[in-house]
């Protein structure tokens, strides 16, 4: 039991290292992919989650605990509105989508948010506290072949993207500033279409060490727990 203990607490513990206000929101810019729909009608949605204090101050004015659960909830439909108008601009200047050699798709034009009674209880559905979310919803002729993302060389955060695809489990990319994947909307021949940067010059300075010590972390805390199981003596069978 303490072993266990021992493995969760050194988990737990590099895990919290991630999880300050708004400490996911702060490292990563995201984007779900659902596939889910591809095989009954064709479709494709893509949502984006976005810090909305970052589209009206600096970046660590953002990080402040003025931007609480709260903040969004208290803000009129003209705020919420330029919110909005500020976060398509947002999206655009850091990503760039294409599927095969078509034209890209204009996000400033393309994305929709929720209407302002939807954002203003997004804590409520569990949303990140001051996140906004937009979505992007391709037709089925839209939904055929490989579909690109660039990520912006001068952005300040990594890009987590998540696949969801029927029947699967969620798959995971992490994409750095300057990179981009490459998806098979079919399922089929996915992969990373361009190496990680040697270094992460364009990230705030704090995220240069955290991601990584809390990565080295967990996998310590993991070890730590299987090693100590292994030399666990098992228990003593009945009328032995």
């Amino acid at each position: 039991m303490k072993a266990c203990w021992r493995g969760f607490l050194l988990s737990g513990f590099a895990l919290g290292l991630l999880s300050p206000a708004h400490g996911h929101q702060e490292l990563h810019h995201n984007i779900t992919l659902d596939l889910r729909q591809l095989e009954q009608d064709g479709s494709v949605r893509l949502t984006f989650t976005l810090h909305a204090p970052e589209l009206v101050v600096g970046f660590e004015e953002a990080a402040s605990a003025l931007y609480d659960r709260n903040w969004l909830a208290q803000q009129s439909d003209q705020e919420l509105g330029r919110l909005m108008s500020l976060g398509r601009s947002y999206l655009a200047a850091r990503f760039r989508l294409g599927i095969d050699d078509r034209e890209p798709i204009e996000l400033s034009r393309r994305v929709s948010f929720e209407n302002p009674d939807a954002i203003r209880s997004g804590g409520a559905r569990e949303l990140s506290p001051g996140c906004l979310e937009a979505s992007l919803l391709l037709s089925p002729d839209e939904s055929a072949g490989k579909l690109r993302i660039d990520h912006a060389a001068n952005s300040n955060k990594r890009l987590l993207l998540v696949i969801e695809r029927a029947g699967a489990f969620p798959e995971v990319e992490d994409i750095p500033p300057g990179a981009h994947a490459l998806i098979s909307l079919s399922g089929e021949d996915k992969e990373r279409a361009s190496p990680p940067p040697a270094s992460l010059t364009d990230s705030p300075p704090a995220t240069r060490w955290v991601v990584p010590l809390a990565g080295t972390l967990v996998l310590l805390g993991s070890a730590a727990l299987v090693f100590t199981k292994r030399r666990s003596p098992s228990p003593a069978s009945p009328g032995s």
